[in-house]
């Protein structure tokens, strides 16, 4: 991580206002805890498995845990994904307005320039 975008993560984690965002900046970290997470998950069943029954842990071992664990990826992945995409529309509708000159929303519902957001 180069030192301008810590600077960058660490200046939207306190940013109070929410003008910054850090959910994507640490989107692929996430994505990575949750591939770690069902393979823990993939183990925990194996090792359940086995201790209840061999016939019933060498099934998890070759059926059972390895759809579960692309049943476990493939869910984070669509969630990390829906995330990117409201992030996504949330920076073009930012964008659009800046060009157009039209008025954001304010935190009650009043129209606001985007010379006041940034202030």
């Amino acid at each position: 991580m180069e030192t301008e975008d810590a600077k960058g993560f660490f200046a939207s984690l306190f940013d109070f206002s929410f003008e910054s965002f850090i959910t994507s900046k640490i989107i692929r970290l996430l994505y990575i805890l949750s591939v770690a997470g069902a393979c823990l998950m993939y183990l925990v069943m194996v090792v359940g498995a086995f201790q209840a029954s061999a016939g019933l842990g060498l099934a998890t071992l070759l059926i059972i845990g390895p759809i579960a664990f692309l049943l476990m990826v493939i869910y984070a992945r669509v969630v990390l994904e829906i995330i990117m995409v409201v992030f996504s529309i949330a920076e073009n509708v930012r964008t659009i307005s800046r060009k157009t000159g039209t008025p954001g929303v304010g935190p009650e519902g009043t129209p606001v320039q985007d010379e006041e957001v940034q202030q």
